[in-house]
């Protein structure tokens, strides 16, 4: 099991059910066991209502950025509130449909346009509001995949018509603001805040406004945000609000009303209630662990001036770990770093806040070897960021591969790597091959399609080829067991899909690892069919040799039906949220691989192929291909 998810408990099955009438409500996750279903297309979504209802539209090819910069400050187009969208029309001999065009409300609020690296403005055609409210809501805050994670953000960001019948006005802005929040997209959200008109905040739509203006360190927005709802802001999240406030205006009496207030009301928050004693009374004692802190806590021990070390494993709202990875709260060095590790893997936060963390650990000058000897001492952030420095400190191509390399192999498990290359990817990407690195070239490919950076692998498997076809064996097998993964990241460009090339590269499996070949060579010809590869009937029955039995997790039948449905009817939004949310948190490694085809099949479909690409790498390599 991978460690370190940061929402929502992980088994080695958690799927999200998707009703199946009109009026149901969300279904339990449940753990399921892998069985196919036969019957009658099902539907998951209410029945169409009365009158012809329109076709949905073809969508083109992917946006031009497929993983728009961190949203800053982008124009985009302001809305008003329009009149009632006219019925749809049909002419008198029903040849030709007349759809309007859907109103523009405060749920079309968004950052990005597709120009920015948004998605289609007429994202939600075809969907209706109640589907897409609970698709939304079913996003998981860390997908084990940063390309779905990725599409996640930009899709929860992007411009455009909502469903006409989202109810009511605002719901589908509010669950957006909550997921990215969920998300520690709390940069992204507060620009997101900046664009909708105070007038169309509402109470449910201030909380995560104020949350993720507590994890900015934006007190006074956080209180401005409460004062505008004073009057009816009475459940128990607005009262600790209220007690942040008032703590940072000197009101101890307020803040010590507070406390009592929720004491009476029954609220079991034991850290606030703590954080709130040491705040009125000054007696601080021993550091706060923060143990399952949410922003509010961690606004009320910074206003408060309290010393907190938190236990970093103990805290998994992503806002406060971002908060305590940008020093919040005065937080010690070393449980900083280790927030920002976490932060990282989840997608929170950008790898370069990370290294720039690495960059404040002191290293003493000395030998590679020193280096290694003192990463190995202690595992662990600080041992990453003393390989990082290390490397850094590198002009020799091969001292710098060797430091990389340790780096890698010391990862703990699948997560720490990938994060391990994306820290590492900077290095990787100036290193060019050659004779002294030939070692590492096999390393230096797998590290670079992980980080998602394939164009600067193209050099070294060019000189895989140049040694491979100079009698190196290494490289020949080096190449073979890169092949697969390869074809997958980069398609016709990168290596050609012929018949020899498929049996050559099987050969090779089947040589190696027999037990595995089956299970393995199916899941790189499924992910290549899902891709558009022409996979004939023959090569599946050819793969047909040991007896072999996947195990992995596969989605509810619900959800397998409604992605195909979705992308076959080519309705984007609801194949991009289908997408993201069937997976969950689960690792990619323990998803069966006909399951991540049919996500990558469907992303294709609706014109997102550089996305369902870089997936279907991801699924590769964590399958060990």
């Amino acid at each position: 099991m991978i460690g370190s998810r940061v929402s929502h408990p992980h088994a080695v099955l958690t799927w999200l059910r998707v009703g199946l009438v009109a009026g149901a409500c969300l279904a339990a996750l449940t753990p399921y066991r892998a069985v196919a279903q036969i019957g009658a297309p099902i539907q998951i979504g209410p029945p169409p209502a009365t009158g012809t209802q329109p076709e949905p539209p073809a969508f083109g090819g992917p946006p031009a950025a497929t993983q728009p910069p961190a949203a800053t400050a982008p124009v985009v187009p302001t809305f008003q509130q329009a009149p009632a969208a006219p019925r749809t029309r049909t002419t008198v001999d029903g040849s030709i449909t007349i759809d309007p065009l859907q109103r523009l409300t405060v749920d079309a609020t968004g950052t990005l346009t597709p120009a920015l690296g948004g998605l289609s403005a007429d994202f939600w055609t075809g969907t209706p509001g109640e589907i897409a409210l609970r698709l939304v809501s079913l996003l998981p805050a860390a997908p084990d995949s940063r390309a779905l994670r990725d599409l996640a953000r930009r899709a929860l960001l992007s411009s455009g018509a909502a469903p006409r019948d989202v109810s009511p006005e605002g719901a589908l802005l509010q669950l957006r603001a909550e997921r990215l929040l969920a998300m520690g997209a709390i940069d992204d959200l507060a620009v997101l805040a900046e664009r909708i008109p105070a007038d169309r905040v509402s109470q449910e739509m201030s909380r995560p406004l104020t949350e993720a203006a507590f994890a900015r360190g934006e007190d006074e927005r956080a209180c401005d945000l409460y004062g505008q709802l004073t009057a009816t802001a009475t459940d128990t999240f607005w009262i600790k609000v209220a007690a942040v406030c008032d703590a940072r205006a000197g009101r101890d009496a307020k803040v010590d009303f507070s406390a009592r207030l929720l004491s009476e009301l029954g609220d079991d928050d034991e850290l606030f209630a703590a954080l709130v004693q040491a705040a009125t009374t000054g007696q601080t004692g021993t550091p706060f662990r923060m143990g399952g802190a949410g922003p509010v806590h961690l606004a009320l021990a910074r206003v408060a001036g309290l010393k907190i070390e938190p236990t970093v494993s103990e805290i998994n709202s992503l806002p406060v770990l971002v908060a305590l990875a940008r020093g919040a709260a005065n937080v010690p060095f070393a449980q900083r770093l280790e927030a920002a590790e976490k932060a990282e893997r989840a997608g929170a936060l950008a790898s370069r806040e990370v290294t720039d963390l690495y960059d404040e650990v002191s290293v003493s000058a000395g030998s590679m070897d020193a280096a290694i000897a003192a990463a190995e001492a202690d595992p662990g952030p600080l041992s990453r960021a003393i390989l990082w420095r290390a490397t850094e400190a590198q002009t020799a191509p091969g001292a710098r591969a060797q430091a990389i390399a340790k780096a890698m192999a010391m990862a703990e498990d699948d997560e720490t790597w990938r994060q391990t290359v994306r820290l590492f990817a900077p290095f990787l990407v100036a290193l060019d091959p050659g004779s002294d690195v030939d070692w590492f070239a096999e390393d230096a490919v797998r590290g670079l399609m992980a980080a998602d950076q394939f164009r600067a692998a193209r050099p070294w498997l060019e000189r895989l080829r140049r040694l491979e076809a100079s009698g190196t064996g290494e490289a020949s097998a080096a190449w073979l067991r890169l092949w697969a993964a390869v074809r997958l990241a980069g398609g016709d460009p990168a290596v050609a899909f012929d018949d020899a090339s498929v049996a050559r590269w099987w050969a090779h499996l089947r040589s190696i690892d027999p037990q595995q070949a089956t299970l393995r060579g199916s899941a790189a010809l499924a992910l290549m069919a899902a891709l558009g590869d022409p996979v004939g009937s023959d090569a599946w029955r050819g793969l047909v040799s040991t007896p072999a039995i996947d195990i992995r997790a596969v989605p509810e039948t619900a959800f397998a039906f409604a992605i195909r449905a979705a992308a076959d009817s080519r309705r984007l939004g609801e194949t991009v949220m289908l997408s993201v949310a069937a997976p969950g948190e689960t690792p990619l490694g323990e998803i069966a691989i006909p399951a991540l085809a049919d996500i990558v099949r469907a992303l294709v479909a609706v014109g997102l192929e550089p996305e369902a690409r870089r997936l279907a790498t991801e699924a590769a390599l964590a399958h060990g291909l």
